[in-house]
This record gives structure tokens, C-alpha cells and sequence, in this order.
């Protein structure tokens, strides 16, 4: 199982919000603060690996490259036909810290 510290807590914002790398995922995640539940997504598009961002105002997330939203749940919502999703990822807090938490496969 990985478990692995992520960010302090108080690095995510309802404005903010934090991307890194993860080696032991092979992946980039987002984490951000929607309604003060955080969330922890894949900060690469599943459509032409662009990143990820979040918008506060709009409360979604988007794509720079191609225009795709998703919703914080990580579904896109602006093109119907596209019906990949963002990848989840557990998490929990401990003390002022966010840790990422995998099952390895």
C-alpha cells in the first residue's frame, strides 16, 4: 500500500490549489478545496495529456489545451461524446498533513 505525504493542508484553498508529481503512481494529481472538501484528482487530461486546473469561480475543473471540463468528480461536462473520466485517488489527513493513499496493483 502507498501511502505517501502529499501537501500541508493549509497549501489548499477554496482558491488554491496544489499540483505534483506522484513516481509511485506514474501520474500528476490536483489537489483542491470545493465546499471545504478537498479532493484529489489526475491533473492530466485522459484526452491528450494536458494539464489540469481548477476553477473556483466555476467550481470545475478544466483542460488548457483542448477547452474539456469536468466536474469535481472528475466527469467531463461539456462534450457528451468524451466519455473518459479523471482518476480519484484516496487520501487522508493526519496532523496539517494531506497523504495520498494507493492500493498497489
Amino acid at each position: 500500500m502507498l501511502k505517501k505525504r502529499i501537501c500541508k493542508i493549509s497549501q489548499i484553498e477554496e482558491k488554491n490549489y496544489f499540483i505534483t508529481w506522484v513516481k509511485e503512481l506514474r501520474d500528476e494529481i490536483i489537489v483542491f478545496k470545493n465546499n471545504n472538501k478537498i479532493y484529489i484528482k489526475s491533473s492530466i487530461c485522459p484526452h491528450f495529456g494536458g494539464t489540469i486546473s481548477y476553477d473556483s469561480t466555476q467550481k470545475n475543473l478544466f483542460c488548457y489545451w483542448h477547452g474539456l471540463k469536468f466536474s469535481i468528480e472528475g466527469k467531463c461536462i461539456n462534450n457528451k461524446n468524451f466519455k473518459s473520466c479523471l482518476n480519484s485517488y484516496n487520501f487522508e489527513i493526519k496532523g496539517n498533513y494531506i497523504y495520498i493513499v494507493h492500493e498497489n496493483s
